[in-house]
């Protein structure tokens, strides 16, 4: 039996792109990701189009056992923070501890990336479990979206979970 090997961060593909979309069996579950104005693609092609438009430095999170297990994106937002976006581990896989990876794996390659103070992301607010991993990993709540009232804006330091 060969010995667990640990998920690594890389940059992400369009194929990867296509698996992260797989995971979504509609619209509206593409929405609680990828955004509230994410629009259902024609094709992959399509959707890796739409996540990458802007400055979005686009990741996935692989497993030797599981392949991809999660996707998610890096931005920098106003002057000071790396914005974390579009989050999402496959369903099959959630509880496991990949999410938790993820973000903190997205959070050490940040400052490698932009000249920040802190990082951000959004999330739903009927989302106990996104945000108190987003807390636990020392992101705090601000307050709401300006144009999405059900989105909740969370920060955290540079010296945050992201060890």
């Amino acid at each position: 039996m060969s010995a667990p090997t640990t998920p690594f961060l890389r940059r992400a593909t369009p194929s990867d792109a296509a698996v992260a979309l797989s995971w979504s069996p509609n619209l509206d579950s593409l929405k609680r990701w990828a955004g509230p104005s994410a629009r259902w693609p024609d094709h992959a092609t399509m959707f890796w189009s739409d996540l990458t438009q802007g400055d979005f430095v686009t990741f996935a999170l692989e497993s030797s056992a599981d392949g991809v297990v999660g996707f998610g994106q890096l931005k920098l937002r106003e002057p000071d923070f790396a914005h974390l976006a579009r989050i999402v581990v496959d369903p099959r896989r959630r509880g496991q501890g990949y999410g938790r990876m993820l973000c903190s794996s997205l959070m050490r390659e940040a400052p490698g990336l932009f000249r920040i103070a802190g990082y951000s992301l959004f999330v739903y607010r009927d989302n106990p479990v996104a945000i108190a991993l987003y807390a636990s990993l020392g992101f705090s709540m601000q307050g709401a979206h300006p144009r999405y009232p059900e989105i909740e804006l969370m920060t955290a330091p540079l010296h945050a979970g992201g060890s």
